[in-house]
């Protein structure tokens, strides 16, 4: 066809599609032009970057997660079709894996133990899936998203072979962790506007789960401290201290716990003196504290001392017995215990039922616990993990599930200490890595992996953290500047 009558053909199509999605959004339909104006402006960003869709759409996926949460989790583009973001992206980037991998007559997978662990995971419970979907039908579906949301992993790890995608998702997560606290911070001056103004077909655009949202901090703030340019690491290593030290101002105990695991680790690297000045710096805000509150007596300096050092005592009261002055503490100790009684039933209904496969997915963990710790709660309940990873493991898919995920937890302890203690390995490798951390022991006291908010950012971290060859020293995602992606299908 003639170039000039093709761009008026297209033209005249654009204008006719602007027409129809102007009278949508006069009805009061709006999904379907906010739909057709993503998808527009992923074919620009496509463009302008010269990235590959499916990495343009990991990348938004990070950043959409990481700064809107559940907000952004919950968006359908189609009203009453369960088509959620991390299912979209997750859709596009697994065909254009498939079309690439066949056209290389290559695996999506690689040669090591973690990769192999991790399709042991897929397959297994892919395996017990399919004899619980006849049975639980969408509702095994819902739980069996702890397993295929692991996809994430072999196609941020496949995408990040190439060095100029790689750079690209580095870049998208430092976006995400410099707009984090700034975004957390305006949720919690300003919760009105996000809950009844910024809305998507009365949905929050940006909302932060309680859990997560310090353990993004954790994560964004160790990015920030070491992948940040050097052009640019002045003022992101300063939003990187505050990010951590408002982690451990905060009440999420399990992120503060990661958090000091992350920390632990990166002080037995080369980089160990980051670990040191955050530690001093922690310490340093906790001393102020103290002589607020013993030498000023402050009121708010005094119970800020207080609950942080009833959180800390609560991390060891398992089954909830210790007594607390604080408010907050009391309320600490009754989550363990919540959480003591849970994993207890789970793991004593599996073992009697069914140890070697689990209950399945569909199956109502929540149903045993809710008789023993209060009936009264059964039709208010909607939680359906036992907020730790492993007895969510145990409970799906039993002790050969279990032996799994507990297999590729010692995989991730062993990479992790492998990759910080090898001088070759750079900054940004060692923050990839480390940043896995406040996710991982998150996932053992809630509800994350088991979802899209803690598990496509995971995932896909974990990928792109293991997408560098440990053999030689990975080139610096900063070094060169973008040019055209080899990688695109």
């Amino acid at each position: 066809m003639n170039l000039l009558w093709r761009e008026r053909l297209l033209s005249m199509l654009a204008a006719a599609l602007a027409v129809w999605l102007a009278f949508s959004i006069a009805d009061g339909a709006v999904m379907l032009p906010l739909a057709a104006g993503t998808l527009a402006l992923g074919v620009i960003f496509v463009r302008v970057t010269r990235m590959p869709i499916d990495a343009v759409a990991i990348g938004l996926l990070l950043i959409g997660y990481i700064v809107g949460n559940r907000g952004f989790a919950q968006l359908m583009p189609i009203p009453g079709f369960p088509l959620l973001p991390a299912e979209g992206g997750l859709a596009i980037a697994a065909v254009c894996m498939a079309w690439r991998c066949a056209r290389d007559k290559m695996a999506p997978w690689r040669n090591d133990a973690l990769n192999y662990a991790l399709l042991a995971w897929m397959i297994v419970g892919t395996a017990r899936f399919a004899f619980d979907f006849p049975r639980y039908g969408f509702v095994a579906m819902r739980d069996y998203v702890t397993i295929y949301y692991v996809a994430f992993f072999f196609v941020a790890q496949h995408l990040s072979l190439d060095e100029d995608v790689r750079r690209f998702l580095v870049r998208c997560l430092l976006i995400a962790s410099a707009c984090l606290p700034f975004a957390y911070a305006a949720f919690q001056v300003f919760p009105d506007f996000f809950h009844n103004t910024l809305t998507v077909r009365g949905i929050p655009l940006i909302y932060f789960k309680g859990d997560l949202a310090p353990a993004f901090l954790a994560i964004g703030g160790i990015i920030l401290f070491l992948a940040t340019p050097s052009r640019h690491r002045g003022w992101a290593r300063v939003l990187a201290t505050a990010m951590i030290v408002w982690v451990f101002t905060g009440d999420n105990r399990a992120s503060m716990l990661g958090t000091v695991v992350a920390l632990g680790f990166l002080a037995a690297s080369r980089f160990r003196n980051i670990a040191f000045v955050q530690a001093a710096i922690v310490g340093l805000a906790l001393m102020l504290l103290i002589g607020m509150a013993g030498i000023l007596d402050h009121p708010w300096a005094t119970r800020k001392v207080r609950g942080v050092a009833e959180r800390a005592m609560s991390v060891v009261d398992v089954s909830g017995r210790f007594s607390y002055s604080y408010e907050e503490g009391s309320i600490k100790s009754d989550n363990n215990q919540f959480r003591w009684v849970w994993w207890r039933t789970v793991v004593a209904e599996t073992m009697d039922e069914n140890p070697a496969l689990g209950l399945g997915f569909g199956y109502d963990l929540a149903r045993g616990f809710l008789q023993e710790y209060n009936p009264d709660l059964a039709e208010e309940f909607t939680a359906r993990s036992p907020h730790n990873i492993l007895v969510t493991a145990l409970g799906r898919m039993g002790l050969v599930g279990f032996a799994i995920f507990a297999w590729i937890l010692v995989l991730l302890v062993v990479r992790t200490w492998r990759v910080l203690r090898n001088p070759v390995s750079d900054a940004t490798q060692v923050a990839l890595w480390t940043a896995l951390w406040p996710i991982a022991i998150s996932a053992h006291l809630g509800v994350v992996l088991e979802g899209p908010m803690g598990a496509v950012v995971f995932w896909s971290v974990l990928g792109l953290a293991n997408s560098y060859d440990s053999s030689s020293k990975p080139e610096s995602p900063w070094d060169k500047s973008v040019r055209p992606c080899s990688n695109r299908p």
